[in-house]
């Protein structure tokens, strides 16, 4: 299997089929990150097809001595917020599961589902958690998906969002922090439910 070194190479050398290769070898994380943010299968489709356009357009500016899927996972993360910004989306949905996937604080309890009632209401609190996600600014909703969802380092996050590590760090700890205060009332109030 040919590198992505290799592949960008015959890219901006003019070979169309060395970027389909990086197409395919991308595409479904690609897809996959823009699902992430855009929480609509449609608008993902479209965000991936034109980030790998403009992946394409833009070759010819890309230095070799960075990794090519940084470089593409940034123009599809800044695909997407302009999408929802355009679209005047709230940006990203994450499921319970995604939360609780990533290691984030929230007690374990929310996550135990043995009865229909505790189904349904798990399934509330999942929609109340995505309107409290929904309600943050987009960089601070951008850093809790990046970090939390996605999985990426810090450094990672502040290179792609470009701004400083202390910004990134800043955003999100005041997005976890508000995260936290809001649902704390929602979770005395679901496990208050328990006991009843």
């Amino acid at each position: 299997m040919r590198s992505d070194s290799v592949l960008v190479q015959l890219c901006q050398d003019g070979d169309i089929r060395a970027f389909e290769e990086l197409v395919k070898r991308y595409e479904e994380r690609v897809y996959t990150v823009a699902c992430s943010i855009l929480n609509d299968a449609d608008a993902a489709q479209d965000a991936a097809q034109e980030a790998f356009v403009r992946a394409y357009q833009s070759l010819g500016a890309f230095r070799t001595d960075s990794s090519f899927y940084t470089w593409l996972y940034r123009i599809v993360v800044n695909t997407c917020l302009n999408e929802a910004r355009r679209n005047k989306r709230r940006g990203s949905r994450v499921s319970l599961e995604d939360l609780n996937a990533s290691g984030s604080r929230l007690p374990e309890a929310l996550f135990t589902t043995e009865t229909p009632h505790d189904a349904v209401d798990n399934l509330e609190l999942q929609e109340t958690i995505q309107t409290m996600l929904d309600g943050l600014s987009e960089e601070h909703r951008m850093v809790v998906v990046l970090k939390d969802i996605e999985g990426r380092s810090q450094e990672e996050i502040a290179e792609l969002m470009q701004c400083s590590l202390g910004t990134v760090k800043s955003r999100l700890s005041r997005a976890r922090a508000l995260l936290q205060e809001r649902l704390r009332p929602v979770y005395d109030e679901w496990t208050g439910r328990d006991s009843v």
